[in-house]
């Protein structure tokens, strides 16, 4: 649950509340993996409503993976899943929209394929995909975590190995998912270069990724979603106003609306740390390395979500100890192993796990 209950709409809707997303490279030269996870904690009380959290996506609404292709922070290609019904297995449709259509975000594009949940189905001229349950990839140990910045803020002193003691927050949850495999050429023809297939081109081949979710508004998509980085919007636009703002927008005006909210808030942590000289000064440093909140990637370089820079995402990259050594200008280490039963071929992510039942099943709200 990287991006998890950021807002009271996804709060109310685990629908549309999206958690992760991930790009990394196929076994297949020149392809493409992009993974999106929907509804944290599918099939257990909410810790918000009590309600059980939602096991289908939202009929009606669009599931977008957007790809920006050329640097400038603008949608230049949309593959985009809508769904038919609220009882599983789910029927979809998905499309391809590119080029001004995907600017304005409203254009329909073409249909290339159609399927059911739990089935992969050929998406032709752009790869295939699969919809359906799974244990949710998310690890980290965030109860952890929280204590070890909310004591830090109190006052406390700065213990880097108290912010994690070795228990997944995630290993037992599930989530409802879309996993694809691109062409990566349908994301750049004219410019990419292709790992593991010849040369490329210097700068060739940038990728700018993120996911959203958008409701049919008499014929207008209106954005409701977004998500891109893990835990950037759960850590620092964890409020109404912000959260509002920042999943009806764009990436394009990511560093004008939250620049100096991020700024100030690692300035705080650094300063109760003291491990920046000028905290002011190194927390506009940290903003200027998350925000815009895209997930970038250059596909003729290996994916990683590591200390020598992001370049994608992986299931198993610890993208815990990277950020908050980042945050906190002071290494942190991640007291877990990647989750076991993550696959290392489709779809990849982990199968649903078994969930515990009963009046007495709960989930501690997330303050606690």
């Amino acid at each position: 649950m990287g991006h998890h209950f950021d807002s009271p709409e996804s709060r109310a809707d685990s629908r549309i509340n999206i958690t992760d997303n991930y790009l990394f490279h196929a076994p297949t030269p020149g392809n493409l993996i992009a993974i999106m996870c929907v509804s944290p904690l599918a099939g257990l009380p909410s810790p918000f409503t009590g309600t059980p959290q939602a096991r289908t996506f939202r009929p009606g609404c669009a599931y977008d993976f957007r790809f920006d292709t050329d640097g400038d922070l603008r949608v230049d290609c949309i593959l985009r899943f809508i769904f038919d019904g609220d009882d599983a297995p789910q029927t979809w449709r998905a499309f391809w929209i590119e080029g001004d259509e995907a600017r304005d975000h409203h254009g329909k594009g073409s249909l290339i394929g159609s399927g059911v949940g739990e089935q992969t189905v050929a998406l032709p001229n752009v790869g295939r995909a699969w919809v359906g349950d799974a244990g949710d990839p998310f690890w980290l140990d965030a109860v952890a975590a929280k204590t070890f910045i909310d004591t830090l803020l109190a006052g406390g002193p700065f213990q880097p190995d108290a912010f994690s003691t070795g228990s997944p927050t995630t290993g037992a949850t599930n989530v409802i998912a879309i996993v694809v495999e691109i062409a990566a050429d349908r994301l750049a023809p004219h410019k990419r270069g292709l790992f593991g297939a010849g040369k490329a081109q210097p700068g060739a081949g940038h990728i700018g990724f993120f996911t959203t979710v958008s409701a049919d508004d008499h014929g207008h998509w209106t954005q409701v979603q977004r998500c891109g980085r893990p835990n950037l919007a759960a850590t620092f636009l964890d409020d109404p106003k912000n959260s509002l703002l920042y999943n009806t927008s764009d990436p394009d005006a990511d560093l004008a609306n939250f620049g100096a909210l991020v700024a100030d808030a690692t300035a705080q942590l650094v300063r109760r740390a003291g491990t920046a000289r000028d905290p002011a000064g190194y927390g506009a440093l940290v903003a200027r390395t998350l925000l815009p909140d895209v997930i970038p990637f250059d596909v003729d370089h290996a994916a990683s979500f590591g200390f020598a820079g992001v370049n994608g995402r992986g299931l198993r990259d610890d993208f815990g100890a990277v950020v908050y050594s980042a945050v906190f200008n002071h290494p942190i280490r991640t007291a877990l192993a990647p989750l076991a039963d993550l696959r290392d071929d489709w779809p990849y992510l982990p199968a649903p796990r078994p969930l515990p039942a009963g009046p007495g099943v709960a989930v501690p709200p997330r303050n606690a």
